[in-house]
């Protein structure tokens, strides 16, 4: 039987996506960005004084910092994920989730943020050996980026003049978001299943797909310990050096 054109991707881009899939990220770069934005500034009431203290070019600096952020440690790592499954001809595509994006947005307006916008999908039966390293792909990414970042920002934070306020204390948080993201998506958390009701009647099956903490533990315990070694390095390095 051929494939359901309707429920199979058409991978019509370069490295794989679909023309749902580009949207669907691109909603959730965007989104991520402003809120990561609103939470740095400690939430939604803090925009107009931020405006006031430094102009549109403070505001320029925040949402070019958050929107580096995002892409680095959210944007790439979920890419990381889909070029790795699609190396093992796998079909790998992203959906955005919109209620955690919502609450993204709105715990940043309070000042502090917690979200959940999405997460690639991945359909085929694969090996434990190809599990492990599409699970542990976006977690490297992090690691590398974080690195990059926490020397970067020693670099110029030493400089002499202007660069030594506020550009290195932005490029510390980008680092300090990527190891944030590679330490919560580390956590070995088990696939869950559980049953809803809508408005007290109808039964919904609701499940929340495993973290790559925990299929990079199953298939690899050395992988997992290797990770989690390396995200304590990083972090540890960085606090020590000023960075976060």
């Amino acid at each position: 039987m051929s494939p359901d054109k309707r429920t199979v991707p058409t991978q019509d881009f370069g490295l794989g996506f679909s023309r749902v899939e580009a949207v669907h990220f691109w909603i959730a770069v965007a989104v991520m960005t402003f809120s990561f934005a609103i939470a740095y500034v400690g939430g939604a009431r803090n925009l107009v004084a931020y405006f006031r203290l430094g102009g549109g070019l403070l505001v320029l600096l925040v949402l070019t910092g958050s929107f580096t952020a995002v892409v680095t440690a959210y944007f790439l790592h979920e890419l990381a994920h889909k070029a790795v499954a699609q190396r093992y001809r796998c079909i790998a595509e992203y959906r955005y989730a919109p209620l955690g994006l919502l609450v993204g947005l709105v715990t940043a307006s309070i000042g502090w943020m917690i979200a959940g916008p999405g997460a690639t999908v991945v359909s085929r039966r694969i090996t434990p050996e190809h599990q492990v390293r599409i699970s542990v792909a976006g977690p490297a990414v992090n690691f590398a980026f974080a690195a990059v970042f926490i020397g970067l920002s020693v670099a110029l934070g030493t400089a002499p003049g202007r660069f030594r306020e506020p550009i290195p204390i932005f490029i510390g948080n980008i680092a300090f978001v990527n190891l944030l993201l590679a330490g919560f998506n580390l956590i070995p958390v088990p696939p869950i299943t559980f049953r809803r009701k809508i408005a007290g009647r109808l039964p919904v099956n609701v499940k929340v797909t495993a973290s790559d903490g925990f299929l990079i533990l199953v298939s690899s315990k050395a992988v997992w310990a290797t990770a989690v070694v390396a995200l304590f390095a990083l972090g540890i390095g960085g606090y020590m050096l000023a960075v976060f």
